[in-house]
């Protein structure tokens, strides 16, 4: 693979950054206008709290220099090991994973940067960065290595226990995470139910001492057996009520990963140094997080937006990744007398590479900046001792969260599929060299596929977004006055914008006046289809506007225009299926 830092040298990934992002808004959000960590620091000198910034400036410094360091931590030392943890793959024998020495070794390389603990809080030794940096991560990261980014996105699902657990478990487990001396795992899945989550069967029976026991079957967890001598802490889902007594049953448990049996691991098509573990609970010891009942509604809903705003980031990721491998090789790959990269065929792939991959990114740092506007401040209102109903009635988290709950299947859906259409252009830009393993972009494409699977299916996303999308599209619904202010800041809308405009608003009516809800459904990925793309199209073009002194901004101004063509064109073909079905 390349060797370069995956942030500095990513010019279109420069752009977006230094231009494109509300970077005031998001801090003021993130650390609140008061600076509130600061305020700690200054008061009390716990050095937890050292890098807190005091003002915007700072907090925007603290953030470049941090991703800085990862671009070139991934860029140089984890990509070049990508290829051998992909090929040494794990070994399961008695009981225990055994991982690439590779896998291991970039592990404990990568704990001494200090930048492991993104999105974890400060209280608990995290750097406690807003969502729109955790996304910047994620995007470098799975530019890196898929696998070793998805082991330390687990490992800041941390933050939920930072968040909810008592002090005694911040100290004990969300801690030890911050410094990767433990890392956590998502255990959700069970054998028989995938994503209905409602019929988990897994069992949690209380002590007399307060701790629970759990007795059950998890499927399908990543990084459930720990890595090397580091133990995984495992967010368990588990039944606290009545079997069948459907999400008011369920709640969060942490297990260590000693305590339960790894009864195997899953042989996948890519994702090879990721460990996707069958995990047996035989009466194994628990804690619960926070209070019974509220597994499902509250912590697995946080669990399940931080990862699938990752999954997101894991597109555009991916796509900057195999654009820059494709790029190298078709201007050094010589056919007819010159590179492959003059052929009008082969031009035309790079480029739509490339204006995919910055849509992903314009969707995502607009998924991860309606998150930020919210969910620090709520945060601040639960440790303020706010009761949840009072939290909710909260105009900014009543607002922003109900648009995060759109954005969020609409960016996971959207970036995991061109992620991956991506990749397989990338493939075929390579011809016969890429369908061997000789060239990084087959792994890339393998690795692209679970993108559209894991944290919740393509199909699963259409199916939560669709009501969402309708009933924010009514006359006053917050995703329709969204829409309407990001337009506001185009001054002089494309006809391929206007006219997408019209068609979703067509395709709205038309959905909604089927009676029937197979019929619907059926058709519901159309409506996913051409909402994701219209929303790329307003951002796309509104980041026009910001990039009109820049260097890029010619090639930004071809990229829009094809992207909006594309995007018609395709939003026609949604509503001819759902006016004619």
């Amino acid at each position: 693979m390349i060797s370069n830092n995956y942030f500095t040298d990513d010019e279109d990934l420069q752009i977006v950054f230094n231009y494109l992002i509300d970077w005031k808004s998001i801090i003021e959000a993130t650390e609140g206008s008061e600076f509130f960590d600061y305020a700690i620091f200054q008061k009390t000198g716990n050095p937890k709290y050292e890098m807190a910034p005091s003002n915007v400036e700072e907090a925007f410094e603290l953030y470049k220099s941090s991703l800085e360091s990862l671009g070139e931590f991934f860029g140089r030392e984890v990509s070049q090991v990508s290829r051998a943890m992909d090929r040494t793959e794990l070994r399961y024998e008695n009981g225990k994973v055994i991982f690439p020495k590779e896998t291991i070794e970039i592990y404990e390389k990568f704990r001494t940067t200090g930048l492991m603990a993104y999105a974890i809080s400060r209280e608990a030794g995290g750097l406690g960065f807003p969502a729109t940096v955790g996304a910047l991560y994620a995007m470098i990261m799975a530019r890196g290595d898929v696998s070793f980014c998805m082991t330390n996105t687990l490992l800041n699902l941390a933050q939920i226990v930072s968040r909810f657990g008592t002090p005694e478990q911040i100290e004990k487990y969300a801690s030890k995470a911050a410094t990767g001396e433990c890392l956590f795992a998502m255990a959700l899945t069970e054998p028989d139910f995938g994503s209905d989550l409602n019929n988990v069967r897994t069992m949690a029976i209380k002590q007399e001492d307060g701790s629970y026991r759990i007795t059950g079957t998890k499927r399908f967890i990543s990084q459930g057996c720990g890595l090397g001598d580091h133990p995984s802490l495992l967010l368990t889902l588990a039944r606290t009520g009545k079997q069948g007594g459907g999400a008011r049953g369920l709640s969060v448990f942490i297990v260590k990963s000693s305590d339960v049996f790894v009864g195997g691991i899953e042989k996948k098509m890519g994702i090879h140094a990721s460990p996707t573990c069958e995990i047996v609970y035989e009466n194994s010891y628990a804690e619960i997080l926070g209070g019974e009942g509220l597994g499902l509604t509250r912590y697995t809903a946080g669990m399940t937006n931080f990862m699938r705003l990752g999954s997101a980031a894991g597109g555009p990721g991916g796509g900057a990744g195999v654009f820059y491998e494709c790029s190298k090789y078709a201007n050094e790959r010589l056919q007819f007398s010159k590179p492959i990269s003059e052929i009008p065929a082969v031009a035309e792939m790079l480029h739509k590479i490339k204006r995919e991959t910055n849509a992903m990114r314009l969707l995502t740092f607009e998924t991860s900046r309606i998150i930020d506007m919210y969910q620090h401040h709520q945060i601040r209102l639960e440790r303020a001792g706010k009761e949840d109903r009072e939290i909710r009635k909260d105009e900014i988290v009543k607002s922003y969260s109900t648009l995060a709950s759109i954005l969020t299947p609409i960016a996971k859906y959207y970036c995991s599929e061109e992620g991956h259409k991506c990749a397989n252009l990338a493939v075929q830009i390579h011809g016969g060299a890429g369908y061997t393993e000789d060239y990084d972009v087959s792994r890339f494409f393998r690795d692209s596929r679970i993108n559209t699977i894991y944290e919740g299916t393509s199909q699963i996303h259409v199916r939560i977004a669709t009501g969402a999308i309708l009933a924010g599209m009514s006359e006053e619904g917050i995703f329709r006055k969204h829409l309407v202010e990001l337009k506001k800041e185009i001054a002089s809308p494309s006809k391929f914008l206007l006219e997408q405009e019209e068609i979703l608003e067509a395709a709205t009516e038309s959905l909604r006046s089927i009676l029937s809800d197979e019929t619907k459904e059926k058709l519901a990925e159309n409506l996913m289809i051409l909402t994701a793309r219209y929303i790329c199209s307003l951002l796309y073009e509104k980041a026009l506007l910001k990039t009109k002194n820049t260097d890029v901004y010619e090639q930004w101004s071809v990229d829009c225009k094809a992207y909006l063509i594309d995007s018609t064109a395709i939003a026609k073909g949604c509503i001819y299926r759902i006016q004619n079905t």
